[in-house]
């Protein structure tokens, strides 16, 4: 059975703030293609839900993946309910494991 891939509110946020930073110096064609690179990245995590990093130091079952060669996923896995709980994206070197505790608090 597939996880279900639930993301934080702010993810959206996050893949928009990606867009513009990559549109701004690549053009807005090369950030779509890298965000989609990062949602199929995102997509595959509902049949390898466990893989990636775990960084429990930050944040208790906290998993951290590469995706589009500069994105990094952070998530949690809950097994009982199946679901991966994306908490951030960041892109190009950004300060994920404080975004990751801002949005855990």
């Amino acid at each position: 059975m597939a996880y279900k891939v639930i993301r934080h509110p702010l993810v959206k946020n996050d893949l928009l703030k990606v867009t513009i930073f990559i549109g701004d110096y690549a053009g807005y064609d090369v950030a779509e293609e890298k965000v989609e690179e990062i949602e199929r990245s995102l997509f595959s995590l509902t049949d390898f839900p466990h893989i990636g990093t775990i960084r429990g130091e930050i944040y208790p079952r906290l998993r951290v993946i590469p995706a589009s060669s500069k994105a990094v996923i952070c998530f949690t896995v809950d097994d009982e309910r199946k679901a991966v709980d994306v908490i951030c994206i960041t892109y190009g070197g950004a300060n994920w494991m404080a975004r990751v505790k801002e949005r855990q608090e």
